[in-house]
């Protein structure tokens, strides 16, 4: 119900049109190991028409043991962030929010945990994104610019990163039982590399990022709409 509400909001605040306007980009599911512990990220990624324009709403939803987190990322049609929405839980447990909202070149971001609540703007820069590195289905956007680096905003970080996203071109990899050719990208900031492997789309198809011990791999092939 959580994530319904948090999704509608989303939609509601970009204007967007009735469901049966909606493309449907991408939607599916992850099994994700984080620390060692196994958990499940759904998703859906929707394109919808707005005035002046079309928007993507990224939403998904991770589950591991009794840790919860929803997110919302709403974007323009290249990845430029609109708006952001985060709710973490532990245990029932709100341990964290945080949204973010874009206001002619700055990003507003806002996050409440249970220390305190901090609040920082950051001056939008051409290809400028959002992405939560916890959360599988964001990665999207990484590819969607087709650039060699990318500027990100972290938002549990409250950070800026610089990504390097490096194609390693096809390899096979196995998916839900299938073998299937996928695009390799090695994605690396000053941190530490990701592997991200994609299909011919840029959906994500697996995710593995050893500094956040994250894993993440598709429990299905995607579906054309």
């Amino acid at each position: 119900m959580r994530t319904r509400l948090l999704i509608a909001a989303a939609m509601l605040a970009a204007g967007a049109p009735l469901r049966a306007q909606v493309s449907v980009v991408d939607e599916g599911s992850f099994t994700i190991t984080v620390g060692g512990r196994t958990g499940r990220e759904d998703f859906r990624i929707v394109r919808a028409p707005v005035p002046g324009g079309m928007t993507l709403v990224a939403s998904g939803t991770s589950v591991v043991g009794t840790a919860r987190t929803v997110a919302v990322l709403r974007t323009d049609t290249t990845g430029a962030p609109i708006a952001y929405q985060l709710e973490a839980r532990e245990g029932g447990e709100v341990r964290e929010r945080i949204t973010a909202q874009v206001s002619r070149d700055r990003l507003a971001m806002r996050s409440q945990t249970p220390r305190g609540e901090s609040a920082r703007e950051y001056f939008l820069r051409d290809g400028m994104l959002i992405l939560d590195e916890g959360e599988a289905h964001q990665y999207y956007f990484l590819t969607l610019l087709a650039r060699d680096t990318v500027t990100a905003v972290l938002p549990r970080r409250n950070v800026i990163a610089q990504f390097r996203v490096l194609s390693r071109g096809d390899e096979p990899i196995e998916i839900a039982g299938a073998n299937v050719v996928a695009r390799h990208y090695v994605v690396g900031d000053a941190a530490s590399e990701r592997q991200l492997w994609t299909d011919a789309a840029g959906r994500v198809l697996r995710v593995e990022a050893p500094a956040l011990g994250l894993v993440a791999v598709r429990d299905a092939l995607p579906v054309e709409h």
